[in-house]
């Protein structure tokens, strides 16, 4: 699918994506797009539009590279399409010194964000380097909104790994903190995704510091550069930091698990020191004495297999109520 946006009256407007004349739009932004579409807008605009393998490559020079009058730039995005939970998508720049294509297999909110402030006229970028810039810091707002996402989840988190015991049974707490592991987990895979994409993004926006070097940009345009770069590594360290908390709760979890199995390991090994006194006992004279009345009884037989049972069932009644099993 193709949405084209051309220069109108200073204002940057959608129009009929089945218009021709690709060559006057500034951006061009390609979803999922067909052989037919990729063959119209190489045709029309002298590029070449990277396949969907070539832009999974992960060497830097696949991914940041210069073609022609073209610089070509593959950055990993966040998106909550994915089946399994959020996942990173590729998104490909393209900026000649008149256009610039976007090409992305999954939607994701930033370029959505960024659509609708267009759209709207709250951004009114006016060149192609313009439009490229403001989806990155669209990204890079996307990015920083999630890890604070993450930090509320990892607080949360915490109040709850640490609140645990009181009058809350084992199997109870046991539970709990085994959810909370799973949890940790989702939210330490979440980091590392975000930590790739600012990554990804950190490349980006040094290849174009050290592109646009070779031409004299508008004091604007690189002052964003510059403001993008900072935002980017304070939020490496920011996402450092959640994954040292992540790290922390997952090791404190872990050894609340280890103290509450030992506590219940505990317990049986006392049941069997109790008991193996007695057990000694029985071994060593085999209950063979030649006056025991329950052999006289009718019903000591049945009674004796009554009493084994019992013996067996009550313990684990026991056990189950103290949240031991």
């Amino acid at each position: 699918m193709l949405t084209l946006y051309r220069l109108e009256d200073g204002a940057l407007k959608r129009r009929d994506p089945n218009a021709d004349c690709l060559a006057d739009d500034l951006w061009i932004d390609m979803i999922a797009p067909t052989k037919e579409e990729e063959t119209a807008v190489e045709a029309a605009l002298g590029v070449e539009i990277p396949t969907r393998e070539e832009m999974r490559e992960i060497e830097t020079s696949a991914q940041l590279y210069k073609s022609g009058d073209s610089l070509v730039m593959t950055v990993r995005v966040l998106t909550r399409q994915a089946p399994l939970g959020p996942a990173l998508a590729d998104a490909t720049f393209i900026l000649t010194p008149r256009h610039l294509v976007t090409v992305r297999y999954l939607d994701s909110t930033p370029f959505r964000t960024f659509a609708t402030r267009v759209d709207q006229g709250t951004d009114v970028p006016t060149d192609p380097e313009a439009i490229l810039l403001g989806i990155l810091t669209a990204i890079v707002g996307r990015v920083a909104d999630v890890l604070e996402e993450v930090k509320d989840g990892l607080d949360t988190l915490s109040r709850s790994v640490f609140s645990q015991g009181g009058e809350q049974s084992p199997s109870i707490i046991d539970a709990d903190l085994q959810n909370a592991l799973k949890r940790i987990g989702r939210s330490g895979d979440l980091a590392s995704r975000v930590r790739e994409s600012l990554h990804s993004l950190a490349r980006t926006v040094s290849f174009l510091k050290a592109a646009e070097k070779a031409t004299p940009i508008a004091p604007e345009i690189k002052l964003t550069l510059n403001t993008l770069n900072g935002d980017i590594q304070s939020l490496l360290d920011y996402n450092l930091y959640l994954a040292q908390t992540t790290q922390f709760l997952l090791d404190s979890t872990l050894g609340l698990i280890n103290i509450q199995q030992n506590a219940i390991i505990k317990i049986f090994s006392v049941a069997a020191v109790i008991f193996l006194p007695p057990t000694l006992i029985a071994s060593i004279y085999g209950m063979n004495f030649k006056h025991m009345p329950e052999l006289d009884l009718v019903f000591g037989y049945p009674g004796a297999l009554c009493l084994m049972v019992i013996s067996a069932i009550l313990p684990y009644w026991y056990f189950r109520r103290r949240g031991w099993l």
